[in-house]
């Protein structure tokens, strides 16, 4: 009966060790929505979508960004724009990272037919526990960005600056800041994205979120910064 016991022990043991040290999930991610309409003496639609995914591997983490808004005033569409990029890092340990990041924008409502970059550099983990994470990368690249009125086409090198920041409140808050600033020979385009999340249940969270835009160079008529107050729901996996 000893010798059953035993042998029994040998078999659960590192079964149940195994069953705690859960592996990584393989893909992670978040989509945003936000819909608000007005009416009154002035009647308004926006409607605001952002979604980021991660594929997590051994070597590589994929990353995979969408976002999109329109807004409506007056039944004319008054802003209308489109963004997507894709980032691979190639993890170097625990800590660091090379990365390349390709992006394309078209803001039918900037001046420009679209802006489209290609950028290589270096990634590190600076903050990462249980609450708090902070990673930055910096990187040299390219620009191509064609302009709407003239169909002029300006090439440029670049150096990208990212970094964010994610803080865990509490089990239903959640703090996140996104941060990036391409600095070129003819402009610097500036992003900034700071979100507040509260749990509503499981996967579904309600948000709060700020969004700037900041172009140094743009056409005579149109507006360096485009800021956005974004109140909607989340859904994360």
């Amino acid at each position: 009966m000893k010798k059953c016991l035993g042998l029994l022990s040998l078999v659960v043991v590192p079964l149940t060790a195994f069953a705690d040290d859960e592996p990584p999930k393989l893909w992670e991610g978040d989509a945003d929505l936000a819909y608000i309409q007005r009416s009154g003496n002035t009647s308004s639609t926006n409607l605001n979508f952002r979604s980021d995914v991660t594929r997590n591997g051994e070597d590589w983490r994929n990353i995979y960004k969408l976002q999109a808004a329109n807004e409506f005033s007056e039944d004319e569409r008054t802003a209308e724009n489109y963004f997507a990029s894709g980032k691979a890092e190639y993890i170097l340990n625990e800590d660091s990272y090379l990365f390349g990041l390709l992006s394309y924008e078209n803001d039918n409502f900037s001046g420009f037919e679209y802006e489209a970059s290609a950028v290589f550099g270096y990634g590190r983990n600076f903050i990462k526990n249980d609450r708090h994470e902070l990673s930055g990368d910096l990187g040299l690249g390219y620009r191509k960005t064609e302009f709407e009125d003239t169909g002029e086409i300006e090439d440029e090198a670049i150096i990208r600056v990212g970094a964010l920041y994610t803080w865990k409140i509490s089990e239903t808050a959640t703090f996140d800041e996104e941060f990036s600033s391409e600095i070129g020979e003819e402009k610097t385009v500036t992003k900034s994205f700071t979100r507040l999340k509260l749990k509503i249940n499981g996967s579904l969270y309600a948000t709060l979120a700020y969004e700037i835009e900041r172009t140094s160079e743009v056409p005579p008529d149109k507006k360096n910064s485009d800021r956005k107050t974004l109140v909607g729901l989340n859904y994360s996996f």
